[in-house]
């Protein structure tokens, strides 16, 4: 087992076999980078490179660590210099797992999922991360699942606004018409009624006239001048009529028509705004398109958390043994990590070191209350509630990256297991073994844990593999969790 020092950039080799110590490490981790504190004493540190640069430098250097087997060398983990501390007693370095780099980087680009796979998406924001200049440092996203992240509900929810509005500006305008139908036939009723009025006036003012001259005794030629202006006027009154109830009808008819045109684009109107409600309810509960904006400047590893955590999928670490340029990978699972290993003995008797120590899983709790994406009323509410023979418990779950209510109620499941499960020991330190060899096992996998406890008892239980450093050349320590919420 050596450790190799690479320059970023150029991937010159400045050291094949750094002396670091490391009291434990390096780490493996389940979606995470691990992270190693080492140093290189004096005697064996060296300020200055090859390339006239300093040996270590924050970001600048690569550290790997790599293991002689027959007929080839393989390539365990790969690591940044986070911070390197040069003083009289040498070289004091932080160290981050290749997928460190991603933490602290703002995410610049755009990542939109509608119906998308989470692992696609991740590689998208990777490699998205390292087009940048001197940003590139050899890694992939491997793997795909079947999870599908985002919805087409935000076109849908876009579209049907648009609806409303075009329905919208149609009743506004079936409206503009109705009301300035509406005056119209007003001032032509008071118009043409006044020339009705007029008409009838004059007319029984001639009517008037016959009267008298005929009550008067009056010469026949002058009754009949007067009986003729009588059917002048009756004509004229006749036609003033005729045009009045032609034009009033004329006019409640368009009237009518506007009226109707205006009850139906308020109908149509009501259907838009039912359709557009309908569109935005089923957007809250399945939600929109999965989103990554680079105007947000997003933290880059913690998009690629809370991606891997909305999919309900896992990530893990992967270094390949080149001669130049690293070959890293971040290999994608689903629906998790590992598997179960009956072919592996974790046992107090054989090579676990120590009595093992028990913890409980937790607050116990049997029901939970789960708040995800969204703020004050709009938020994703959830409840989840056991049978039980206990008092209710809830415990509550809130995590704003959880976009559904599907992922909501996985959370709650989750957190409930996890607080029902019985103690357990949260960590073991074992020791290379023939029957369980340094690295036969993965982060993910599941293992029987057994032996003796400090107060004479035994334990037996399935654990998880959360992650595991190694401490020295034969011991490692492995930090678990219990294996039945998973």
């Amino acid at each position: 087992m050596r450790w190799s020092v690479q320059r970023y950039g150029t991937w010159e080799w400045l050291d094949y076999e750094m002396p670091l110590v490391v009291p434990e490490g390096p780490e493996w981790a389940l979606s995470a980078y691990g992270i190693v504190r080492a140093t290189v004493p004096a005697p064996a540190a060296r300020y200055l490179a090859d390339d006239g640069r300093a040996m270590f430098e924050d970001w600048g250097t690569l550290v790997h660590l790599e293991i002689d087997d027959p007929g080839r060398v393989r390539r365990e983990w790969t690591g940044w210099v986070k911070e390197a501390v040069l003083d009289s007693s040498g070289w004091d370095l932080s160290l981050v797992e290749f997928p460190g780099y991603f933490a602290g980087v703002p995410y610049e680009g755009l990542v939109r999922g509608t119906g998308t796979d989470p692992a696609v998406m991740i590689r998208q924001i990777v490699g998205d991360t390292q087009g940048w200049a001197n940003s590139w440092f050899g890694c992939t996203v491997v793997g795909s699942t079947p999870v599908r992240l985002g919805t087409t509900l935000d076109d849908k929810v876009a579209a049907a606004r648009a609806v409303v509005d075009a329905r919208k500006k149609t009743l506004d305008s079936f409206s503009k018409t109705r009301t300035e139908q509406t005056k119209s036939l007003q001032d032509l009723d008071a118009t043409l009624s006044d020339e009705v009025v007029a008409a009838r006036s004059l007319l029984a003012q001639a009517q008037a006239q016959v009267a008298s001259l005929i009550k008067a005794g009056a010469p026949s030629a002058q009754i009949e001048t007067a009986r003729q202006t009588v059917t002048a006027r009756q004509a004229t009154y006749t036609t003033a009529l005729s045009a009045y109830n032609a034009e009033v009808a004329a006019g409640r008819a368009a009237l009518a028509a506007a009226k109707t045109d205006q009850d139906a684009a308020r109908v149509a109107h009501k259907a838009a705004e039912d359709a557009y409600k309908a569109a935005k309810d089923e957007r809250a509960l399945k939600g929109g398109a999965y989103e990554v904006r680079g105007e947000d400047l997003t933290d880059t590893y913690r998009a690629i958390n809370e991606l891997a955590r909305s999919a309900g999928i896992e990530w893990t670490t992967e270094t390949v043994y080149t001669e130049g340029a690293p070959d890293v990978r971040v290999r994608i699972h689903y629906p998790r990590a590992g598997g179960r290993r009956d072919d592996l003995i974790f046992d107090t008797g054989v090579n676990i070191v120590s009595a093992l120590e028990l913890e409980p899983g937790g607050e116990y709790a049997n029901a939970a209350v789960g708040v995800g994406a969204g703020e004050g009323p709009k938020a994703i509410r959830r409840s989840l509630n056991l049978r039980s023979q206990r008092a209710r418990r809830p415990a509550v779950v809130e995590d704003k990256t959880l976009r559904t209510a599907a992922q909501v109620d996985a959370a709650m499941r989750y957190e409930v297991a996890l607080r029902q499960a019985p103690p357990y020991p949260p960590e073991i330190e074992v020791i290379d073994h023939p029957n369980c060899r340094l690295g036969a096992w993965s982060v993910g996998d599941l293992i029987t844990v057994q032996g003796a406890l400090r107060n004479g008892l035994t334990y037996r239980g399935l654990l998880r593999v959360v992650s595991w450093a190694r401490k020295g050349a034969t011991r490692a320590v492995l930090r678990l969790q219990p294996a039945e919420p998973i």
